[in-house]
C-alpha cells in the first residue's frame, strides 16, 4: 500500500491483522478475546478487508505492553504484511498515551492504519483525529483511576482489618466477607510451614528446604522473607492473627539469609567477571550461570547431577555424596587457555583444511553466538523501555543493533584468509588471553566460542563461533589426534572438526590437550 486510507470506505480490499490483548491469561470479561474477536470479524466483513490470518495475542497490561515481543513484532511488519491492524475496541490496544501515539506515528510511517472495531474508528482518517485522541486519553485515565482505587482499596483494608491483600501465601487462606487472609487450619500445611522454617533457621539452603518439604522452590523462596509468618504486615504492623511460626525462629532465619549476603564492613565490594556467559548443560540446555565464584546449574537436570565425580570412600570431613549442582569457575575457564596452547601448536598445519572449510561453509547466515548476544540485548532493551518509557534510548540501542548485525552480514562477504594471516591469528590466541584483562577475556571468549556445553566437568563441547572457525579454530584443535582422559584412560576423538571436545581427569578438572605428532603428550 503506498497510501493510507483517509475513509473506512477506502479499506476495501486492503490487508487486515488482528490485535488482541487481554490483562490477564484468564480475562473472560465482555472485553475478552473471543469478543474482540467477533468485533474484527464484523469489521473485515463490513469493509471488505482482506484476512490475512495474522493475529498477535498478548496477555499482558495495557499500560506497558509496549515491551512485549509481541507489540515490537507487530510494528516491524506493518506495511510489509499488513495494511490496516483491526482492535476490537479502543481500550484493548494500550492503555498508555505514549504507547497509543507512538504507535500511530510508526504504523502511519510503515503504511498501515489502526481500525478501532468498536468505534468504527480509523487512525488515518483525518476527519476523526479528535476523537481517536479522546479515546486514547481516556484508555489511559482509566487505567489510572482503576490503580488508584485498588491502591486505595488496599490501604483501606490495612487500616481497617491488618490485612495486606493479594493472594494467600501458602499456610494461609482467605475467609469470611469481605474475604480476609487467615491461618489454614489444615494441620498438615501448618507443619509443612514449621519445618521449613526451622530446616532454614538451621541454615538449610532454599533448594534442599524445597526437596525436605516438598515445596517447590519459588514457593520457598517467597515464604521464608514474607514477614507475615512472624506475624507482621510489610509496613511492620502486627497482623490480627498470630504468627504461623516463633518470632524467635522467623528471625533466625532472616540473619541466615542476610549472613549470605552480608559485605564485611571496610572491604570494598569485589564483583567477578564470569568468562564463559555462552556456557551450557549439555544434556538439558539451560545456562549454567556464575554464582560466587562457581558456575551453577539452577535447576540441574538429572544428567548433569549424575555427571559429578563421587569420592571413592568418605574422608573426615568430607560428603559422602557430592551434589553435582555447581563447579569452581576456574573449573571450567581454565580449559580456555589449555586450547588456545593446542591451537597455537598446530597452527602450521591448517592452511589447507581452513580453505577447504571456506570453501564449504560460504554463506551469509550470522554466527549463532552473535545473532544470540544482539537478539538479548533488543530483549534486554524493551525491559529498559517498559521501566523508563523512554523511547528515544529504545530506537538508539535498536539502530545501534541493526547497524551491527548489518555490519557482521556484510563482514561475511569478505574475501577468505590468506594462510599466513590464519596462522598469524591462531598464534596471537594465547597471548592475547594471558595479557587481557577479566572483561578482555570475556570478549575473547565470546568472539571464540557460540557455545560451551558441559556435563559436569567429565566431558565438555566447545563449538566455535563461525568467525573462529573461519580463521582455523577448530581445524587446528582438531588436527592432531584430540588426547582426552577419562575413567578408562586416553580416548580417541570422536567428533567432526566443527567441534572441539575435551574431558577431565579421573579426579581434578584439567583438560589433557594433545601435543603435536613429534611431541610426547605431557599432563597440564
Amino acid at each position: 500500500m503506498t497510501r493510507l486510507p483517509t475513509s473506512l470506505d477506502a479499506c476495501s480490499g486492503l490487508r487486515a491483522a488482528r490485535w488482541i490483548r487481554e490483562s490477564t491469561s484468564r480475562q473472560v470479561d465482555r472485553y475478552g478475546p473471543d469478543a474482540q474477536r467477533e468485533q474484527q470479524d464484523r469489521a473485515i466483513e463490513r469493509y471488505g478487508l482482506t484476512d490475512t490470518g495474522l493475529a498477535w495475542q498478548v496477555a499482558h497490561s495495557g499500560r506497558t505492553v509496549a515491551g512485549t515481543r509481541q507489540f515490537v513484532d507487530m510494528l516491524a511488519r506493518a506495511g510489509k504484511d499488513y495494511d490496516v491492524l483491526i482492535v476490537g475496541y479502543v481500550s484493548r490496544f494500550a492503555r498508555d498515551l505514549r504507547t497509543a501515539v507512538n504507535a500511530r506515528h510508526e504504523l502511519h510511517a510503515a503504511g498501515a492504519a489502526i481500525l478501532f472495531a468498536d468505534e468504527r474508528l480509523l487512525s488515518s482518517d483525518e476527519e476523526a483525529w479528535e476523537t481517536w485522541a479522546r479515546e486514547a486519553v481516556e484508555a489511559e485515565a482509566y487505567s489510572r483511576r482503576l490503580g488508584r482505587r485498588i491502591r486505595e482499596g488496599y490501604a483501606a483494608k490495612r487500616r481497617r482489618h491488618a490485612d495486606p491483600g493479594g493472594r494467600a501465601p501458602y499456610g494461609f487462606r482467605r475467609a469470611g466477607e469481605p474475604p480476609l487472609l487467615e491461618p489454614d487450619p489444615d494441620p498438615e500445611r501448618r507443619a509443612t510451614v514449621e519445618r521449613a522454617f526451622a530446616l532454614a533457621a538451621a541454615g538449610t539452603l532454599d533448594r534442599d528446604v524445597a526437596q525436605a518439604t516438598g515445596l517447590t522452590l519459588y514457593t520457598v523462596r517467597s515464604m521464608l522473607p514474607n514477614p507475615l509468618y512472624g506475624g507482621r504486615l510489610r509496613d511492620g504492623t502486627p497482623t490480627r492473627f498470630p504468627p504461623l511460626v516463633d518470632p524467635a525462629i522467623y528471625s533466625a532465619v532472616q540473619a541466615q539469609r542476610a549472613a549470605r549476603t552480608r559485605r564485611h564492613p571496610g572491604r570494598p565490594a569485589r564483583r567477578t567477571t564470569y568468562l564463559l556467559p555462552m556456557l551450557v548443560c549439555a544434556a538439558c540446555g539451560q545456562r549454567l550461570i556464575g554464582n560466587a565464584g562457581r558456575y551453577r546449574h539452577r535447576d540441574p537436570c538429572p544428567a548433569f547431577e549424575a555427571a559429578a565425580q563421587q569420592p571413592g570412600r568418605p574422608v573426615r570431613g568430607q560428603h559422602v555424596r557430592v551434589p553435582g549442582r555447581s563447579y569452581p569457575q576456574e573449573a571450567y575457564e581454565r580449559i580456555v587457555p589449555l586450547v588456545l596452547a593446542r591451537v597455537q601448536l598446530a597452527a602450521a598445519d591448517v592452511a589447507a583444511a581452513v580453505a577447504l572449510y571456506q570453501e564449504r561453509a560460504g554463506g551469509t547466515d550470522l554466527d549463532p553466538g552473535l545473532h544470540e548476544r544482539i537478539e538479548g540485548e533488543r530483549d534486554r532493551a524493551l525491559v529498559r523501555y517498559k521501566r523508563t518509557r523512554d523511547p528515544v534510548a529504545l530506537e538508539a540501542t535498536m539502530r545501534r543493533l541493526d547497524a551491527e548485525e548489518q555490519a557482521a552480514r556484510q563482514a561475511l562477504a569478505r574475501a577468505p584468509l590468506t594462510a599466513a594471516e590464519v596462522v598469524a591469528y591462531l598464534h596471537d590466541l594465547p597471548t592475547l588471553w594471558a595479557d587481557g584483562q577479566p572483561a578482555q577475556r570475556r570478549a575473547l571468549a565470546e568472539a571464540l566460542f557460540a557455545r560451551v556445553r558441559a556435563l559436569g566437568i567429565r566431558r565438555i563441547e566447545i563449538t566455535p563461533t563461525k568467525a573462529a572457525a573461519e580463521h582455523g579454530l577448530a581445524e587446528a584443535f582438531g588436527s592432531d589426534e584430540v588426547v582426552m582422559v577419562g575413567a578408562r584412560g586416553f580416548e580417541p576423538p570422536t567428533s567432526s572438526s566443527r567441534t572441539m571436545r575435551a574431558t577431565k581427569l579421573r579426579h581434578a578438572p584439567t583438560v589433557m590437550p594433545a601435543a603435536p605428532r613429534a611431541a610426547r603428550a605431557e599432563r597440564v
